[in-house]
């Protein structure tokens, strides 16, 4: 059966590197999201974004998209048909919403995992770390962030406090290992 692992939390929790440790340890790949912003350096079409005009992308089926400033950002049925099509299992980054939509609409075939930490210092430390701004930095922490998880998720989530990477590593094992069996 085809399988999605959604991934979210707040900033700074783990996201991204649990998505790259699935991809390389387990051949899980991201789903590709759409962008209508121009490519930057170092970007490729159909490996960073599918890159897309105006027109394109509206003709697009999307679980979510935003709009920030001039540009707009989604994630398309159509991107994840085609990552089935090569993939049982596939992964993809949202916030909460996205989250919310991908639930709504498959259930079925999604494992939503919800990363965090077990404190805000441990936040604050890690996006202090990699550089991220101050004031963003405490913009995110306010419990303002729309990466919270919302009493109503709540149910559908499968929480992993991301506070000791070797302990996460093994329940991400255990967890592909449970859905490759399913």
């Amino acid at each position: 059966m085809q399988k999605l692992i959604l991934i979210a939390g707040p900033s700074g929790a783990g996201k991204t590197t649990i998505s790259e440790y699935l991809t390389k340890k387990f051949n899980i790949p991201r789903v590709l999201t759409h962008t209508t912003r121009p490519i930057r350096q170092g970007e490729s079409p159909d490996t960073s974004y599918h890159f897309e005009s105006d027109a394109s992308f509206n003709k697009l089926h999307f679980f979510e998209h935003v709009k920030y400033g001039s540009y707009q950002y989604g994630s398309s049925k159509e991107a994840l048909e085609e990552a089935w099509e090569k993939h049982q299992l596939v992964s993809l980054i949202v916030d909460i919403k996205g989250a919310a939509s991908y639930l709504k609409a498959i259930n079925q075939q999604v494992y939503f995992l919800y990363v965090t930490t077990s404190s805000k210092k441990e936040l604050k430390d890690r996006l202090i770390k990699r550089g991220d701004d101050p004031a963003k930095i405490a913009e995110r922490l306010s419990g303002s962030e729309l990466n919270t998880l919302p009493e109503k998720l709540k149910a559908d989530a499968h929480i992993i406090v991301n506070d000791n990477w070797n302990e996460t590593e093994k329940k991400l094992d255990d967890i592909v290992s449970s859905l490759l069996s399913a």
